[in-house]
């Protein structure tokens, strides 16, 4: 039996150096994430005692950073063509068109109908980022969810809408409105993390801060609901801190990102066969580089290195058999295999064969 020494032992496995770059990367993004953090304290510092457009100011601002984000993220999707891309924009989309923009709007009060629009509009959110995260990336099957998902999302929050605007003086039942905002910024919470956790382990930064911003998000409204305040009740110091925190994060992924494919465009190595936008975008989305930066680590990774290993098929422009993940190579199937049964006759000298 060999000896093991003691440096063998304390020497980290091959799956502990794998993770080492995505903590690290994720390591970044906190610090990012406690920089916006301190930002939108010191912004809520600067207005407090001041008139109530001060106050209204820091949710249209949520409000343009939400858009800005949905901007970007939809122009890379329609750019590369990426179906998580295309998903995650739309959850972004769905909360800051419904969520944000009500209160951007002054239309929430406690308990009202334009809160139980934003809750709604929250639960289409999370639906989409569930599929981008872990719903069939391509396909019909997936397509048809997320169609159905936001589809369904926008006409119930604009049935609601209707009848706010129809029966202004008659509120929802209470216990609606408080169940389904507890419901939606829990879940919040939840796909916040799967969301992280997936993006950590993959090395995908787009998910990862995705994840980020939407568990920042349900922190913002756990505080509120442990202090007891009701859904659509004015924001606490903290609370409106975190959730601009959250929606800064949703810009910095988006801006990251939508560098990181442009930078891979500008910067690609010559080829012999012409290299699709969308390659770049899912070779972009699909890893980061050892190095985090705070742009995504578009200098070294996401993009040169996820071109160099497409397939010729991949990079005409087709569809190769077995590329069933988006972002990454297709499964080689190797053509030999240990149980495979050998010919009777192979390694015989040549000549008559026995009729043995």
């Amino acid at each position: 039996m060999p000896r093991t020494t003691w440096p063998a032992i304390l020497r980290p496995s091959t799956g502990a150096r794998a993770l080492v770059p995505g903590v690290r990367a994720l390591a970044v993004d906190l610090v990012v994430l406690a920089a916006l953090f301190t930002g939108a304290v010191l912004l809520g510092f600067l207005i407090h005692g001041r008139h109530a457009v001060a106050h209204e100011a820091v949710g249209v601002l949520a409000l343009a950073a939400g858009l800005a984000a949905t901007i970007l993220l939809a122009a890379v999707a329609a750019l590369t063509g990426s179906a998580r891309t295309g998903r995650i924009a739309g959850a972004v989309a769905l909360y800051a068109g419904v969520a944000l923009l009500v209160r951007a709007a002054g239309l929430e009060d406690p308990l009202n109908t334009w809160v139980l629009a934003g809750s709604i509009g929250v639960l289409g959110a999370l639906g989409l980022l569930v599929l981008a995260v872990r719903g069939p990336v391509t396909g019909h099957a997936g397509r048809r969810a997320a169609v159905a998902v936001g589809a369904l999302t926008v006409v119930v929050v604009a049935g609601v809408a209707a009848t706010a605007v129809a029966l202004p003086g008659q509120p929802p039942p209470a216990w609606l409105v408080a169940t389904l905002d507890v419901v939606a910024w829990s879940g919040a919470g939840a796909a916040g993390i799967i969301a992280l956790g997936s993006g950590t382990r993959s090395r995908r930064a787009l998910i990862r801060r995705t994840g980020i911003a939407f568990a920042t998000l349900s922190a913002a409204h756990a505080v509120r609901i442990i202090a007891g305040r009701p859904p659509g009740s004015d924001r606490g110091a903290i609370d409106a801190a975190l959730e601009l925190t959250a929606v800064g994060m949703l810009l910095v992924a988006a801006v990251a990102f939508f560098v990181a494919v442009l930078r891979g465009l500008r910067t690609q190595t010559p080829t012999p066969a012409p290299v699709a936008a969308s390659d770049v975008g899912r070779a972009a989305d699909d890893r980061d580089a050892d190095t985090p930066s705070l742009f995504g680590t578009v200098t070294l990774g996401p993009v040169t290195d996820g071109i160099r290993v497409l397939s010729p098929a991949l990079v005409a422009g087709q569809t190769a058999e077995g590329h069933d993940r988006e972002g990454g190579p297709p499964r080689r199937f190797s053509r030999t295999s240990p149980h495979r049964r050998g010919r009777p006759d192979r390694g015989r000298p040549p000549g008559r064969r026995s009729r043995d």
